[in-house]
């Protein structure tokens, strides 16, 4: 089995730099939309309606939403597993003393 090491700080540090990614990402999506919006603006009929469905929709979801919501959860996960190394440490530490 091979051996298993976390660097704590480099590791916070990390989860720190993937929140500020995901809401990076968030303002991204919502200047996005709002730019896209911006151009078909004086669009006229069907396809405009159509635009704004799809951009309302589906788009906005994704780029606002979903995307931010999955980096966001790539740092919860990596925040748990630094926790679980600390937590363990710890354990370790206290059961030899």
């Amino acid at each position: 089995m091979a051996g298993c090491r976390i660097v704590n700080e480099s590791v916070a540090t990390a989860v720190s730099d993937i929140e500020t990614t995901s809401r990076d990402f968030k303002t991204a999506g919502d200047d996005f939309i709002t730019s896209l919006k911006n151009a078909i603006s004086e669009m006229e009929g069907e396809t405009k309606d159509a635009l704004v469905k799809f951009i309302d929709s589906d788009v906005n979801k994704f780029v606002v939403e979903d995307l931010p919501s999955a980096i966001k959860s790539m740092s919860e996960v990596l925040e748990a597993n630094r926790t679980n190394f600390v937590d363990t440490d710890k354990g370790i530490a206290d059961n030899i003393g």
